[in-house]
């Protein structure tokens, strides 16, 4: 039987803070969210922690609360690394931010990676100015044969690539757990055939061609956000079934938490 693999991808803001959000979170997260020097950067990420939490229960079942959420750094002792849902196999998370923007990924099946980012327009300078200094750092990721890729499309198709192709090697470096320790140059995207498809990772030849399923996301009707441009990737096996990634909006479980 051919497995299948199902993914929400839940989407707030730190505008969506309220202060019984806070109550939501586990002892580390609560001493991570008062690391972080800056009102709104707090408030966010009672936000993302929040909505990760009531995402996994929805799931689950059980209380916000009770969601064993787990966020180990591979290099030290703090709790800072990617979320994680201890004793939970088939289910995996991921979290990303695009400026007030939050988003969570929440997949049956297959270890997900999610990136979101601020839109192309965000990449552009005024008309007939010099390239921004985001739209030098997005093509810079770019390996030849992408720079070929995205050279190709029409000029008013390319920053809208340049955003889309940084989403999917970011989404594929949190999927790996890697991060940034892999160059996203070592990392090859091409759309050449249709969808997206990875063709390049150092060292890790399985997840090349149908061992990684990369995918758009969507916002939810109506959502205005600076995120724009979404995707995720899944570490799959072979012959592994996408069903759907669908986006939904995260204000809705916020909401009943607050106002059961």
């Amino acid at each position: 039987m051919t497995a299948a693999v199902a993914c929400r991808v839940w989407w707030a803001g730190s505008g969506d803070h309220r202060p019984e959000l806070d109550a939501l979170l586990g002892p580390a997260e609560a001493v991570r969210r008062e690391r972080y020097a800056r009102a709104a950067d707090r408030r966010r990420f009672s936000v993302s922690a929040a909505l990760l939490r009531l995402a996994v229960a929805r799931e689950l079942g059980c209380a916000a609360r009770d969601v064993p959420v787990v966020r180990e750094c591979p290099d030290c002792a703090l709790p800072h690394g990617r979320p994680r849902i201890e004793g939970q196999g088939p289910l995996h998370v991921s979290v990303s931010y695009a400026g007030e923007a939050v988003a969570v990924a929440v997949s049956r099946g297959a270890v997900v990676g999610l990136d979101a980012e601020a839109g192309p327009d965000a990449a552009e300078a005024p008309s007939g100015g010099p390239p921004t200094r985001r739209r030098l750092a997005l093509e810079r990721a770019l390996r030849p044969e992408e720079r070929a890729e995205v050279g190709a499309a029409p000029e008013e198709a390319r920053p809208g690539m340049l955003v889309r192709w940084w989403t999917y090697k970011e989404a594929v470096l949190k999927a790996t757990g890697d991060g940034l320790r892999v160059p996203p140059t070592d990392i090859g995207v091409s759309r050449r055939t249709g969808g997206a498809r990875l063709t390049a990772y150092p060292g890790r030849p399985e997840l090349l061609g149908d061992g990684t399923v990369l995918r758009d996301v969507g916002t939810p009707a109506g959502w205005l956000s600076p995120a724009a441009v979404a995707s995720v990737a899944f570490l799959v096996d072979r012959g592994t079934r996408v069903d759907h990634v669908r986006g939904e909006d995260g204000r809705v479980l916020l909401d009943a938490a607050v106002h059961p």
